[in-house]
């Protein structure tokens, strides 16, 4: 494994080829690309105001904030930061995080998508599996996802088509056009004041609405209102129920889920960790500093030749650069872990609060008081017929779920 920087002057552009592994890049201060755990099948090129980078297997690079960046191929996970210039990916294999970076255009993504503190536009032709998107300042395009949605503060206008559930949030404004569609369930949150025209289809015909003076339950296929003055038009199209709200949820706060504080915890622990980090590569250092001077005093007092001696601790110095490398390359992987980990513990918390949101209460009492006892002669005329071998105990037993599910007379 090996460390390799390159000055910045006139290079505008990183391109990585391919990474057969796994992908951290992260935007730093420092006017150099640093590259770290590279190996002998690792191919880097210079041309003009160009850098090319082919990883066989892990890549981590460390570039300039303001460096454009093109990623053709990453085999299994990608993890990016902290870059100010446009991003362009063509295809990650797995799952691919993205955190504080500018306007990003992203081809396919095998697994599930992570994107928050978007400076831009997101525009993604296909997520395999779920998203989970938040902050964006510009327009959020979603051509194709192959499960659920959870998407809050988008800036601008959203265009997504999803194949299993979605929970947007949104701010509609004059000059952006919002269009949803969903296999599945959908739930949108709004501003109290906000002003639009609303057209909804539920191929369910399930759509609730509880916004400002707006508390309905309709049971049709095509819905559309206004709200507030009107405005902008909110198309939304679902293959199962729909739900529009406003995003106080007041009127349920028995089972609020309070995500800000979540959120809080996720930034305070993430930052922790990353000051955990700091303090044991710092530690590290310092260990390997003290062991290596006290190594070399005793090898000065071994009498060995001068050459001998040099090459000694030129082997040491290397074999102690070598061990800090090895010990930040892990705490780079390790801290993508965890921000991974968390923007899946978020996603979960908000698919909670979704559904303690669509919570009927009323519907739940109403349905419940409905239901009546099976009376003695119908479980006596069951029990004969179980008797005579008319049916069997599973039929038995659905017979009498189906009495005691009856509405009462």
């Amino acid at each position: 494994m090996s460390q390799h920087t390159i000055p910045l002057e006139e290079i505008t552009k990183l391109v990585i080829n391919q990474s057969g592994g796994n992908l951290y890049l992260t935007g730093w201060s420092q006017d150099e690309i640093r590259i770290k755990d590279l190996t002998e099948q690792d191919i880097i090129s210079e041309e003009k105001d160009r850098v090319e980078i082919t990883f066989s297997n892990d890549g981590v690079v460390h570039i300039p904030h303001h460096l454009s960046v093109t990623i053709e191929s990453v085999a299994n996970d990608a993890s990016i930061k902290d870059i100010e210039s446009p991003i362009e990916i063509s295809a990650v294999g797995r799952d691919l995080t993205l955190s504080n970076i500018n306007p990003a255009i992203i081809g396919s993504v095998g697994g599930d998508l992570y994107a928050k503190r978007i400076q831009g536009d997101l525009v993604i032709k296909s997520v395999g599996r779920d998203c989970f998107i938040e902050n964006v300042k510009g327009q959020l395009s979603l051509k194709q996802v192959g499960r659920d949605l959870v998407a809050s503060k988008v800036s601008g206008g959203i265009e997504a088509k999803i194949g299993g559930d979605g929970q947007v949030s949104l701010s509609p404004v004059p000059w952006q056009a919002y269009r949803i569609e969903v296999g599945g369930d959908l739930s949108v949150l709004l501003p109290d004041g906000s002003n639009a025209d609303l057209s909804v289809q539920s191929k369910k015909k399930d759509l609730t609405i509880r916004l400002g003076n707006l508390d309905e339950k309709v049971q049709t296929k095509d819905y559309k209102t206004q709200i507030g003055e009107g405005g902008p038009t909110i198309l939304l199209s679902a293959g199962g129920r729909v739900f529009v709200a406003g995003d106080d949820l007041g009127w349920f706060s028995g089972l609020r889920l309070d995500t800000k504080e979540l959120e809080h915890m996720a930034i305070d622990l993430s930052a922790q960790t990353a000051e955990q980090i700091k303090n044991s590569l710092s530690n590290l250092e310092e260990d390997l500093q003290a062991s290596l001077s006290s190594l070399t005093e005793s090898l000065d007092s071994i009498g060995l030749s001068e050459e001998n001696l040099q090459q000694i601790k030129i082997q040491i110095r290397d074999s102690s650069r070598m061990t800090a490398q090895k010990a930040e390359l892990a705490a780079t992987k390790a801290q993508a872990k965890l921000e991974k980990s968390l923007a899946k513990t978020k996603r979960t918390a908000q698919k909670l609060k979704r559904k303690s949101m669509e919570f009927d209460l009323d519907q739940f009492i109403s349905s419940d008081a409905d239901k009546r006892s099976v009376s003695d002669g119908e479980r006596l005329m069951i029990l004969n017929m179980l008797q005579d071998k008319k049916i069997s105990p599973s039929e038995a037993d659905d017979l009498l779920k189906a009495l005691e599910g009856m509405e009462k007379r």
